[in-house]
């Protein structure tokens, strides 16, 4: 008799627990911007460093900040054509006041 109120004690602080995690999880849910992780999709992602940024994540991550001077400041992906994939990216998502990002491709 004494194991099953320690399984019914266990099974019940679980099912409280649960319950409030998964209330927590709709309470603090947070929006991800998916931006950065599309436009490191898009760089060449050879996290080589030339564009000033600690790899390609990082200058994406100065793209959709609005910190980078230019597009082309990426060497491998200027070759490429990817600050114009990047601008018709940018151009085609906007900021969520509407806003589109200022960066040039120089």
């Amino acid at each position: 008799m004494e194991i099953l109120w320690a399984v019914f004690i266990l099974a019940g602080l679980g099912l409280v627990l649960g319950l409030g995690l998964a209330i927590a999880s709709k309470i603090f849910h947070v929006e991800v911007d998916t931006k950065v992780e599309d436009i490191t999709g898009i760089l060449p992602n050879v996290n080589c460093g030339a564009c000033g940024y600690p790899g390609c994540s990082g200058f994406a991550e100065a793209i959709v900040n609005g910190t980078a001077e230019s597009l082309s400041q990426c060497k491998p992906g200027a070759k490429s054509g990817k600050p114009e994939e990047i601008r018709k990216y940018l151009d085609s998502h906007p900021n969520q006041d509407g806003s589109i990002n200022p960066i040039k491709v120089k």
